[in-house]
């Protein structure tokens, strides 16, 4: 079963979870996490200036923590429009839909 969540479809499973993991996540973890959820796609440095940070280092760190908490994936990479380099591009995990029509 599905429901609809921010601009996507979340599975009662990974919503659950999230519930369940959102508590322990930091302000600047929430603050990634939802960033990455309302502009899927983005590149670190995109998520960076999206935030109003100057540094990737305010961003990156956060990110690979939810990466590791199975709460983020990475997408393929595409040019930036910022730094104009080829980046990887991250999604919500739950959040296939769009990741997989890249």
């Amino acid at each position: 079963m599905t429901r609809q969540h921010s601009r996507h479809f979340m599975r009662e499973t990974s919503l659950k979870a999230y519930a369940e993991l959102k508590p322990e996540l930091g302000p600047r973890q929430n603050e990634v996490f939802n960033a990455i959820g309302d502009y899927p796609g983005s590149t670190d440095a995109e998520l960076t200036i999206i935030l109003g940070y100057k540094d990737p280092n305010a961003v990156r760190p956060r990110r690979f923590e939810l990466v590791e908490q199975g709460l983020v994936v990475e997408g393929l990479k595409r040019k930036c429009v910022y730094s104009g380099r080829k980046a990887l591009t991250w999604y919500q995990s739950s959040d296939t839909t769009a990741r997989d029509s890249e």
